[in-house]
């Protein structure tokens, strides 16, 4: 992998998570209007020459024209942010469509990892039948528009010689597959396990969770017991200070690779997760407000969300997004965030369905979000390192922040105004039932929670900029500006 040099220029910026694949590497454009970022591609000599003959296929260009995998092109040698690109060592240039809101798996959904596994399954054998492989079965590889899962790694695809085996099995199986078997069959949380495993779980860690009948799940033996078995017995024999041994691949047919790839997809659209009602994934339902209490709330969220064209809203706390959708039209990108799974699963089989939805659903410990990981903790970047909010909301949400996990007013407005964008945030004084009912047996340890030193606390970092009284006064909803 060329080195970055001098001469590489302040306004663009290597991606600190590409690496790993030596044939190429994705670098950021700045821009200065907000959501116009620019995203292109180094590539060495092999990598150019294997796109060049890619986008002359034919399937891949129904891929490409259908959104499986994002718009790309060879950018001119003259063109300055390829000209600065080519001068530190790589062969070509390619630009893709810009995704504008990264996530990661440990913070998807059951479907979504299990629409992202079924994408890359379905480019794969497209792939195949077309003489084409992907040489890595990593979700990193993809991404969401919306809710809708797209393929970003144009180096993967190499033509596939006859004999060789798909060497991306055993990372689709610890990195997609085997969280999904976990949540389907166990009901364990996957999430928790990818954030603290960014390569996946191998079948020799999966097999540990699996016992006595639970092994006879659907695609467990085959996917996570009998390999186990032999990654042990290979492991047995090279321990201490036997030799190692050189080991060859068994050559695989175009029959025995497709028949995997059709087996596995088989077995995922198969897969399922129930949805266990929760006070969050019934939101719609069962929240608070009577009569035209709620309707209010939505206007004044409508107002501000509406007030200018946004680049990105994010809604921290979304539920079932109720408050999502009222900002979707608003703005060019919606982030929905809430700790609830199932929660944020109905939201995004809602979206799915809506081919042209800009809302890119989440889950996530508002307490606890996603940190800055992998190599030197920059590889997978923390939540606000990745985008930039025009609007926040947070509606009810400041009670469970305080309340629940035990984190000051003060402390969570300090992060909130970290992230320099205008602000919803609701509220919920110790009138209301939520914090009587949060409060009824827990020690009084808050006397910070009261509404007027929750306006002094937020004086310090916003200007209030309008507030409307909720619910007869137990509740006020306030819009915000940075100081």
């Amino acid at each position: 992998m060329p080195a970055e040099t001098p001469d590489m220029s302040a306004d663009i910026l290597a991606d600190p998570g590409s690496f790993r694949d030596p044939v190429n590497c994705v670098y950021e454009i700045r821009a200065e209007s907000p959501g116009k970022k620019r995203v292109l591609r180094g590539v060495n000599q092999l990598a150019l020459d294997n796109f060049k003959k890619l986008s002359q296929q034919e399937f891949f260009r129904k891929l490409e024209k259908n959104g499986s995998v994002v718009a790309t092109r060879i950018l001119d040698c003259e063109e300055p942010d390829a000209a600065a690109i080519l001068r530190m060592g790589w062969s070509g240039v390619l630009e893709h469509d810009a995704v504008q809101v990264i996530t990661y798996p440990y913070e998807w959904t059951f479907s979504m990892l299990k629409d992202a596994a079924l994408l890359q399954l379905h480019i794969l054998e497209k792939s195949l039948e077309n003489g084409w492989i992907l040489k890595d079965a990593s979700p990193y590889n993809i991404q969401f528009v919306g809710s809708r899962p797209i393929f970003i790694d144009l180096p993967s695809f190499e033509p596939w010689i006859e004999g060789e085996p798909w060497v991306g099995y055993r990372q689709f199986c610890a990195i997609f597959l085997t969280p999904l078997l976990l949540r389907a069959h166990l009901g364990i949380d996957h999430l928790s396990i990818l954030r603290s495993n960014l390569d996946g779980i191998p079948a020799t860690e999966a097999i540990k969770y699996f016992r006595g009948l639970t092994r006879l799940g659907k695609g467990v033996l085959s996917h996570i017991v009998l390999p186990a078995r032999v990654e042990n017995m290979i492991a047995s024999k090279e321990r201490d200070a036997a030799p190692a041994k050189k080991r060859t691949a068994r050559k695989q047919s175009f029959a025995m690779i497709v028949g995997l790839v059709q087996s596995l997809t088989r077995l995922v659209l198969k897969l399922r997760s129930d949805i266990e009602h929760t006070d969050w994934s019934h939101y719609d339902q069962t929240h608070s407000y009577v009569g035209n209490e709620f309707e209010a709330k939505k206007a004044f969220v409508e107002k501000y969300a509406s007030e200018k064209k946004r680049n990105l809203i994010w809604d921290i706390g979304c539920n079932t997004g109720t408050f999502s959708k009222i900002c979707s039209p608003h703005c060019n990108f919606v982030v929905s965030l809430d700790g609830d799974h199932d929660a944020v699963e109905q939201l995004y089989n809602r979206e799915k369905a809506n081919r042209g939805s800009n809302l890119t659903p989440m889950v996530m410990n508002l307490t606890n979000i996603s940190p800055g990981q992998g190599w030197a903790g920059t590889e997978r970047k923390a939540l606000d390192k990745r985008t930039s909010p025009d609007l926040v909301l947070c509606l009810a949400l400041i009670h469970h922040i305080r309340l629940t996990a035990n984190i000051p007013n003060v402390l969570f407005l300090k992060w909130l105004r970290s992230l320099d964008s205008d602000v919803v945030l609701e509220f919920v004084t110790r009138e209301d039932e939520m914090v009587v009912k949060l409060l009824m047996n827990k020690k009084e340890q808050y006397e910070d929670y009261d509404l007027p030193e929750f306006i002094e606390n937020c004086d310090c970092f916003f200007n209030i900029e309008d507030r409307v009284l909720l619910k007869n006064g137990k509740r006020v909803i306030f819009f915000l500006t940075p100081k």
